[in-house]
């Protein structure tokens, strides 16, 4: 079997591979349920019943994140609008992906070329090394951090192309549709959180003053000022709601040395999982794959375009300590994606169509898939176990209602998360039965802790789906 015979067999099955994981991937967050906040808001909107009313209720009481009531809302509205949310979720990762991918190497992929082969490696590492993808990109309500994420860098990457065109001193041209969409995109950006705006300000000095060194300045059209603008008035908004001060004031603010400390114990974990989970394994071998992929640029290009994007990964959780009572791995979302585009930026995107041997790097998209594939199974098998019980127990809890039972028992969840799994612990599960209880007006929604009953985590969906065929 010649070169180019092989090649071809080995794209052809990458890109095969890579279909059946994107497929996988949606067919595991279809089957993710509703759970914990993803309900509230179901019924927060029937309470409310209009956007201008739903919005006012979180933004006084909640918080002043409107690109996220707004997201909120949508998949809220109807069990249709949740249907296409989710299918949104993985295609939308993948433009993420894509948006990353450029703002790394200044290219596109294109199939077929080595370029192509680079693209998938980097997507699944991406995937895989996501932090808590379960709350990120699988439950609804946490997938706000694939949307924000994504709608930045679609920002980031229309400032970087623009910066790219002066510093090759072409033409900028903005017409004023494409002025009113930046402009409408900063501001609803601004309200999605602090780390974003962050991470953007921090970028756009950076850049502002690389142009500035070079003597460009003058260069730089009016819409990124007008962009910067929109969302800077997007962030005052975020930070005026009056749901900000009231959910803080019902925290009580730790002294100065215990906040620096529980600061220092999250920046320390952010790249490792929280010091949970796999400990970032998935971030630690595939940046180290991203550094073996090619060979590494020199000391110069470094300095001036990777640098900068590790010092926005770690600029993008100084915010946390504002709230570092409420850090949490998956606000190590941003961070882990720009971490990444660093570590790609580091290695030349060479195109080596023309070269005359295989190597082992040829193969390794290929496995990067399979992994993907099985990453997404096991989510499936998880998530599709957590519905049924999700659904049994709320058939429990509706046919109890119906009767007049005022006290329900109900059984834990057992089934064993996946790492596309987001699951209530049971403390926290706990609580949220208390909340259905005040919903539905029954006095009481325990778990059920008789002797015999189902245990938490108990159940292995592989080995339970092995044993019903």
């Amino acid at each position: 079997m010649g070169k180019n015979t092989m090649l071809r067999l080995v794209c052809t099955s990458t890109v095969l591979l890579a279909f059946i994981g994107f497929l996988l991937s949606i067919l595991s967050i279809l089957n993710h349920p509703l759970i914990g906040d993803d309900i509230h808001f179901f019924w927060s909107l029937k309470e409310h019943g209009s956007l201008k009313l739903f919005l006012a209720n979180h933004y006084d009481k909640w918080g002043g994140n409107i690109f996220h009531i707004l997201i909120w809302y949508f998949f809220s509205y109807s069990s249709i609008n949740l249907f296409i949310y989710k299918l949104t979720l993985v295609p939308i990762f993948l433009l993420m992906s894509i948006l990353a991918y450029y703002l790394a190497t200044n290219r596109l992929p294109q199939l077929g070329t080595s370029y192509f082969r680079n693209f998938v490696i980097f997507t699944s590492i991406l995937w895989l090394a996501i932090p808590e993808i379960g709350q990120t990109i699988a439950w609804a309500t946490g997938s706000v951090y694939l949307y924000m994420t994504f709608f930045m860098l679609i920002l980031l990457s229309l400032l970087s192309y623009a910066k790219q065109k002066i510093l090759l001193g072409h033409n900028l041209n903005c017409g004023f549709g494409s002025g009113i969409l930046i402009f409408i995109i900063s501001l609803l950006l601004g309200t999605s959180s602090i780390q974003v705006f962050c991470s953007v300000i921090f970028l756009s000095l950076v850049w502002l003053f690389d142009l500035n060194r070079k003597g460009l300045i003058k260069e730089v059209p009016i819409i990124f000022y007008l962009s910067l603008l929109s969302f800077l008035l997007g962030f005052i908004i975020l930070i005026s709601a009056p749901g900000n001060f009231e959910r803080l004031s019902s925290y009580e603010d730790p002294q100065l040395l215990s906040r620096i400390l529980k600061f220092l114990m999250y920046i320390a974990g952010a790249y490792f999982s929280g010091g949970s989970g796999n400990l970032g394994i998935g971030l630690i071998f595939g940046s180290i794959i991203l550094m073996l992929s090619g060979p590494i640029k020199k000391i110069s290009d470094i300095t001036n375009g990777s640098l900068v994007w590790f010092a926005a990964s770690l600029i993008s959780l100084l915010p946390m300590i504002l709230a570092v009572d409420f850090t949490s791995p998956r606000t190590t979302f941003m961070a882990t994606i720009f971490l990444l585009i660093g570590i790609k930026s580091l290695v030349i995107d060479d195109n080596d169509e023309k070269k005359s041997y295989i190597s082992p790097i040829d193969f390794i998209p290929a496995m990067c898939c399979l992994l993907v594939i099985v990453d997404s199974f096991i989510g499936w098998a998880a998530n599709r176990s957590l519905a049924a019980e999700v659904e049994n127990r709320m058939q429990i809890i509706e046919l109890s209602s119906q009767r007049k039972v005022d006290n329900i028992i109900v059984p834990h969840f057992t089934t064993i998360p996946s790492r596309q799994t987001y699951m209530l612990r049971p403390n926290y599960d706990k609580d949220f039965l208390d909340s259905m209880a005040r919903y539905y007006g029954i006095s009481s929604i325990k778990h059920d802790s008789s002797e015999n009953a189902p245990q938490p985590n108990t159940l292995h969906p592989l080995k339970a789906m092995r044993e019903s065929l």
